[in-house]
Formats: structure tokens, sequence, C-alpha cells
């Protein structure tokens, strides 16, 4: 039977050896009712009207009003002045069996086991997000939304989507849109001391994205990799899931322990490094080893993957350069993204790579997903060029380091439970539990203070070994929510160690 290309509602009159020999309106009749009473169509559901289901069944209008006539009467559709026809709220009851009996719901159980890919093995290391994550006194390393400027952004979502033409509305260029790479080019120049062109930015999603990328392009199956320990866990399960083989590098008060990674893996083909502020320790890689840094990955043509996942906040010191500012070798990828800045829902990052790797890149980058939202980007180029970002940063960093303050100064009510690690950058301080606790699971404890509506991190969670601690994010709690919040924490140490 013909179907028009506007068909949104389906009823197969055809082929019902149970209503054989039946008129065309009662086999349309039992087939909507059956569907009713299985509930395909739920209650209150509007149906098609009578002139479309006959266009779409291909059958006299009629045909169909008798049909849905019949509905009618035996009650399972109710008919609304001027509205159309919809399912009843409330079906009735019938001592005679339906002719065509609803299919029964699928009794519960337990997922079949399926042979997975050892890919698809790896990736349930860290599994996927079933619902939103929400931002509650302590999260690290979320913003809090309430002080991003959304009518600005709404005003320019607007502007930018009633633009002529289809620049934002068809498909776009992989390496995403010439007036953001411009933008981010700048931006990441004046702010991070970055050296590169728009040609070199490659607009992606994410972090994640970003070094997924990066371990395609420069990584084989097999190659290894120096990953920071303890470290951001997200992207070593992505070069794992690559095919890489991650190496944990132990991280002290001066980052990356260089020298370590040759004694460990002379032979990776990349280092993944969060050096203007070491995730989740706090520190800063010291010039020294920042120099060491470039010069294995010079020797032994390897790339570093630059994480500057927070670098425009910056509290106390002179504002650090990036690592891909002091490459002169082109073995850096540098790392940016706005997702953290401005809001998670946004998904637009970046990577500025070395001229040679920038072909490969967007090879890539169209083979994961093609492009990145191009309106979104719009909204984001204007967003740069015009100064909002700009000025939301000035204005956050200022809230942000108020809350520092303020959270450091109560937080001194645990000193004698925790040990705070270096607060001058970024949103997130990480705290040692003190000698007295050793031993203590520092998972249960973020477990406890979770069951009492405070989010902390445990360091066991980030690859540590050592001694077990927390990780607090402070931007998002004023100075009362941080002392009542740090109470429930000193009582989840205390339940967990009693």
């Amino acid at each position: 039977m013909a179907k028009h290309a506007g068909s949104v509602f389906s009823v197969d009159v055809e082929g019902l050896d149970s209503l054989a020999g039946q008129p065309a309106y009662a086999r349309i009749s039992e087939r909507i009712r059956a569907a009713i009473v299985s509930g395909a169509l739920a209650p209150n559901a509007r149906l098609p009207s009578s002139r479309t289901l006959a266009q779409d069944l291909g059958v006299a209008r009629n045909t169909v009003d008798w049909a849905l006539s019949q509905l009618v009467a035996d009650g399972y559709i109710v008919r609304r002045r001027g509205a159309g026809s919809y399912v009843a709220a409330h079906l009735p009851e019938r001592d005679e069996p339906p002719l065509i009996a609803p299919r029964a719901a699928p009794a519960k159980r337990e997922p079949e086991q399926r042979r997975l890919s050892q890919r698809a093995q790896a990736l349930r290391a860290y599994p996927g997000h079933y619902r939103a994550a929400t931002a509650i006194p302590f999260t690290p390393s979320l913003p809090p939304l309430e002080l991003f400027p959304r009518k600005v952004w709404n005003r320019l979502l607007a502007r930018e989507s009633a633009r002529p033409g289809n620049d934002v509305w068809a498909y776009g260029a992989s390496n995403g849109l010439p007036a953001l790479r411009e933008a981010i080019a700048a931006h990441a120049s004046a702010m991070r001391a970055t050296r590169c062109s728009p040609e070199q930015v490659i607009v992606v999603t994410g972090t994640q994205q970003a070094v997924e990328l990066a371990a395609k392009v420069v990584g084989d199956p097999g190659d290894r990799a120096w990953v920071e320990s303890p470290g951001y866990q997200p992207v070593q399960h992505c070069l794992r899931a690559a095919g890489l083989e991650t190496v944990p590098v132990p991280v002290d008060g001066e980052g990356l322990d260089v020298a370590a990674g040759r004694e460990l893996a002379a032979d990776a083909r990349l280092a993944y490094v969060t050096p203007a502020h070491q995730y989740p320790m706090g520190c800063e890689m010291s010039l020294p080893r920042r120099r060491a840094l470039l010069g294995w990955a010079q020797e032994a043509d390897a790339y570093v993957i630059e994480d500057d996942y927070d670098g425009d906040y910056r509290y106390e010191g002179r504002p650090i350069a990036s690592l891909q500012g002091m490459d002169d070798g082109g073995r850096v990828v540098y790392v940016g993204s706005f997702n953290k800045i401005l809001f998670p829902g946004l998904r637009i990052a970046y990577a500025i790579v070395p001229e040679p790797l920038v072909a490969p890149f967007v090879d890539a980058k169209h083979t994961a997903d093609g492009f990145t939202s191009l309106l979104t980007q719009s909204v984001l180029a204007a967003f740069i060029q015009e100064g909002h970002l700009a000025r939301h940063i000035r204005k956050t960093r200022t809230i942000y380091d108020e809350r520092r303050v303020a959270f450091l100064e109560e937080a001194k009510a645990l000193h004698d439970l925790l040990d705070f690690g270096p607060a001058r950058a970024g949103m997130h301080v990480a705290a040692m539990f003190k000698p007295a606790l050793a031993g203590l699971d520092d998972r249960a404890v973020a477990a406890e203070c979770a069951r009492n509506g405070v989010e902390v991190h445990s360091l066991s969670k980030y690859g540590n070994t050592g001694p077990g601690g927390l990780v607090f994010g402070f931007v998002s709690a004023s100075r009362s929510i941080a002392r009542s919040r740090l109470l429930i924490v000193r009582r989840a140490i205390e339940s967990v160690r009693g």
C-alpha cells in the first residue's frame, strides 16, 4: 500500500488472517484498538485527522470515519470539537477478547552478555553518564552556571541564527569556522602566550576528543604514552581506548618527573601533561622540567599534549607561559577548552597543532564526527570577538579568588585532618590525609560525603597510590556554604575512621 511522504501513523490493514473477509473499516478499527490496548498509543495521544489517515492508508475518507466512529462508540477514542480525535484517558473494560491480542510486555531480566571488542572492554573502565551531572559543593572543575551571562549569549544566538545565507546551516569544515579559529588564535596568544596561526587551530567538542585525535594521528596500537600519576583519568582512558599503552609517570612538586619517564619508557610516542596547574595536585611544572620534557620529545620523535584546562584562572604570582610557546621544534599539541570557562553544555574546545600535523588532524576530526556545531561556533566567535569572553574571565576570576580565599580560611578547621596543597590557580585544591589517618579509605570518605549532600573526589580516583586524600572544588561555594559543608566532610572522615 502506497504511503505519502508525510505519514506519521502506520496501520497495516492487509494480511490479517484473523480478520479475513472483514471490510476495511473493521480491520482499521481493530488495528487501532490493539495499538491502544497494548500501550503503543498512549492515553490522550492525538490521532491524525481522518483525511490524513485516509491518504496514508490509501482508502476512502468515509472508511476511516466509520472505523473511528466505531472506536468512539466503544469508548476507546474521544472526539473534541475543533481539536480532533484523541485516545481515551481511561479505557473501557471488555468482556470479549480483542480480535488482535495485545503483545505482552517482556519480563524483566538481566541484560544478555555479549562478546565485546577489546576496545569496548577498555571503554567500560570509564563508563558513560546515564544522568546529567550537577554541581554541588565541592564538585571539582564545574563552574557556577549562575555567573554566565545568558542574556548576552541568547542575544548573540538570536542574531547569528538570523543571519542570511547557509553558513551555519549546511555541512561545515572539519577544522571549524574561520571566524572562531581566528578568535581562538588571538585569545590563546594574548592570554597564554601561544604561537600559532588560525590554520593550526582545530575546533573539537572537548579535551577528550582532542587527546583521542592526537593519539590516532601520532600513535599506533601498542605504542606507549606517558601520563601523570596521579592524573586526569578520562584522557588516560581515551589513550587506552585508542590502543596506546599508558605509562604512569610520578608527579612531585615540580610536575611530571621527566627523568622517571625516560627510565620507564624512553621510546614513548606521547606525553600527556597539565603543566600550568597539575590535575589534581595543583602544582606547576618547573622551568627545568619543561625544558627537559621538550628535549625528550625532540630526541624521541615524540609529542607532548599540553592540557591547559584552566590556565585563564591564576590568582597568585606571574602568569605562566604555555609550554607550546616555548616549543621551537613543533612537538607540542596545545589543548584548551571553553566548557569549564563558560558552561559544560557548550561542548567546544580546541587543539593548536604543529603545522605538519594539521592535515592529519583535520582528517581524524572528519572521521570522528565530521564537524562541531556550526551555529554554536558562530555564537562563540562573536562572544570572543566582541569582548564578552574577556569580561567574563575578569569577572569570574575575581569571584573565584574571593571564594578560594574564603574556602582556604574556613578549611583551617580541618588542618588536624588534612594537609592542603597549592591553590594559586584553577578551580580546585587537593588535600592529603595527615599521617595519623594513614590507611584511611578516601573513596569511602567521598562516598560518605555524597550520602550527606557534599561532592568531593578521592585522590585514589586519579590513580594516586600514596597516602589518601580529597579534591575540593571551591568556585561554587560561598563562605557560609563552605563552612557548613566542611563540617560534613569532617564528620565523614571521623565516621569512616571510627
